[in-house]
């Protein structure tokens, strides 16, 4: 009888020693930056400004973890590898950056409380997916709308993107979001 006590309890430290691994850790991850751009305060002015306003995502897709399709049907958020700050915030700061480059028209710049925009153009991109897939890529899909200064659309878009991973893991996901967000700006600047 001892012996079977014994063999119980060997047997139960030994599943509870598995079951206390250490997990592995998580990462967390910004979207590289677009490179600034160096213009004069006399060729900003003679553009005309765009308002870029906040990019509104899908509420499953606002939120620190990273997202995942994993069927048709299914997605997961990422509880160890997450975005180290507001993935809304990067890609409206990702638009910005890369429209200055990409197009001479206007001038992008972000949503100020503290300046008076409302006669400017704006841009509003609302993304329904920013995620990764189990196909083996990401997806980016939603529309843009460019709003001339009386508040009518003059131009939209739907956004429809998929970027193959070039390897496996979190660090490749973030890569090809951010290819993704590249190919979707360049689409941008040629209608603007």
């Amino acid at each position: 009888m001892k012996r079977v006590f014994f063999l119980s309890i060997a047997l139960f430290v030994g599943l509870t020693g598995c079951s206390s691994a250490p997990q592995t850790k998580g990462a967390m991850y910004l979207l590289p930056k677009a490179e600034p751009v160096t213009l004069s305060s006399s060729d900003i002015a003679q553009r005309p400004t765009l308002v870029v306003r906040p990019v509104t995502l899908a509420s499953y897709l606002n939120d620190n973890g990273i997202v995942y399709r994993t069927s048709e049907t299914q997605v997961i958020q990422a509880k160890h590898n997450q975005w180290a700050h507001s993935i809304s915030e990067q890609i409206t700061q990702r638009v910005v950056a890369e429209l200055r480059h990409k197009q001479s028209h206007y001038w992008p710049t972000e949503m100020n409380n503290l300046l008076d925009q409302s006669g400017e153009a704006k841009l509003q991109l609302t993304l329904n997916k920013f995620n990764g897939s189990y196909k083996g890529n990401i997806e980016i899909e939603g529309e843009w709308l460019l709003i001339n200064a009386e508040g009518k659309v003059e131009n939209s878009a739907p956004v429809q993107i998929s970027q193959p991973l070039q390897d496996e893991g979190y660090e490749a996901l973030v890569n090809a979001l951010s290819i993704g967000l590249e190919s979707l700006t360049s689409d941008i600047a040629k209608q603007l």
